[in-house]
Formats: structure tokens, sequence, C-alpha cells
């Protein structure tokens, strides 16, 4: 059972905590560059390889050992995988297991609960994943009809074909709110059928001054920021999934945590 700390001893322990939380915040923003649970799941790893060694914990030094020593993770220095193979060396380690323990324990003495944190960034990528590659097609369909028609420049033209898909988007995100309102919009604007908003489409009634519209709006843009991104950059990613890149994230095992040094790369990147 975790020991509780109180008075001059927890207030210590929370400023030291927090300190180590804030240098590694670059490490757990990685999860907006995320395209799978796998690559999550190396972020969230390299989050608390970082906490561990930014916390100063004695189980984190068998781990940076393990790393150190591994030809795997010099050789994929400055890489595009090197990050993944300093994640999959420390997991690979004898003290694994027991840091990432340690890390939660000193969180929970400290009233932080990472596994809740975590837990609310990863079901929101995954979800606005699943969402975007749902709804990619139709996207791309919409930004080549603008094409086709010379209206990429044309403010009106490209918000009317954001609202289809934003209106996609509502259909498909889960929870009930999302599907009651998606379905409030499929009824003020007469859509025929509930997942292709194209069939029968009337653009008339597609007034984004409505009340119906104010609120799937809003969802819907909160949803892409759980996801990690927001409705622009959403929109102008024309292929399926985000192109891997370099400095997406990484972890120093040297200087401070969270910073450049060991283990450079997008994370998950194959």
């Amino acid at each position: 059972m975790t020991s509780l700390l109180e008075g001059q001893e927890l207030a210590d322990a929370r400023i030291i905590f927090t300190e180590a939380f804030n240098k590694n915040r670059p490490v757990l923003a990685g999860f907006a560059k995320c395209e799978s649970l796998e690559d999550l799941h190396i972020v969230r790893d390299g989050w608390y390889l970082g906490l561990a060694k930014g916390l100063s914990l004695a189980t984190y030094e068998p781990v940076k050992k393990s790393i150190v020593e591994d030809m795997r993770v010099a050789m994929a220095a400055g890489t595009a995988g090197g990050f993944q193979q300093t994640i999959e060396s420390a997991r690979g380690s004898i003290g694994w297991h027991a840091m990432v323990a340690n890390v939660l324990e000193t969180a929970e003495q400290v009233e932080s609960d990472l596994p809740g944190i975590w837990e609310g960034l990863e079901s929101g990528r995954l979800e606005w994943i699943k969402a975007t590659k749902a709804t990619h097609m139709l996207k791309m369909n919409l930004r080549l009809a603008l094409t086709k028609d010379n209206a990429m420049d044309s403010k009106g033209d490209v918000h009317d074909a954001k609202m289809i898909w934003m209106y996609s988007l509502a259909a498909v995100l889960p929870g009930k709110q999302m599907s009651d309102i998606a379905k409030l919009w499929a009824t003020a604007a007469k859509v025929e059928s509930f997942y292709e908003p194209l069939v029968g489409y009337k653009p008339e009634l597609w007034d984004p001054r409505r009340k119906e519209w104010t609120a799937l709006d809003l969802l819907v843009q909160e949803a892409a920021i759980r996801g990690g991104t927001d409705l622009d950059e959403a929109w102008a990613l024309t292929s399926e999934v985000m192109p891997k890149t370099v400095e997406s994230v990484m972890v120093d095992l040297s200087g401070g945590a969270g910073g450049g040094g060991a283990g450079g790369g997008g994370a998950g990147n194959k």
C-alpha cells in the first residue's frame, strides 16, 4: 500500500513531481503523433521512463544501464526508429516493471493519477483515429470536388464541404451525446442516409446558424482536441494516416528529461 505523505514532506514531494512532469510534457504530447495502440503505448512508456529519470528514482538506473549498453539503441540513435528502439530496450530490461511501479507509486503519493491521465489521452486519440479513417474517403471526395471547381480558395464553398465532413465525423464518433446531436442535425437538414450525407443533399438546409449545428460543431471540435489535433489540421491532412516525423518524440537519458537525447524519432516508426 502506498504510504501517504503529509505537511511539508507532501509539499516538497509535489514540487519535485511537478517539475518532473513538466519536463516530460513534450514526451506526453507525442500521443498526438500516434496512429495505433502500439504507437500510443510506446509514447506512454517513454513518458514513464522520462518521469523516472526526472524523479531521480533508484529503479531508473538499471533500466538506463540496459539502454546505454544496448547496441541496437546506439545503432538506431538519430534515426526515425530511435525512440521506439529505446523504449523496446527499456521494456526488455530486468528492472522495467519495478521502475514503472515505482513511478506510479510516487505519483500516487502526491495524488496524481497517471493511469487516469493517460487513459483519457489514449481513448481520445483512438476514437479520433477511428472516426477520421472512417470519413477519410468522403473528405477526399469533397476536397477533389472543390479542386475541380477551383473553389479551394472560396471560404464559403470550403465551409460547406467541411460541414458535411464534420457531420460525418459526428455520425461515427462514440458517445450518446454525439449520436443524439448527429441525429438532430440529420433531422434538421433532412439527411436521407445517416452515414451518407451527400445522398439527397439539400444545401439550403445546411445553415451553420441553426442551433442544432452549433451543438454539433462544438462537440466535434472537442473530439478533435481530445484526439490531439484541431479540425483545420485534420481537414488539411490528405493521407489517411499522419506522416511519421523524425522529431515527434524524444527522451533524454543524460540531460533534462523530455529533451533531445537518447532515442530520437517518431513514436511507432516502423
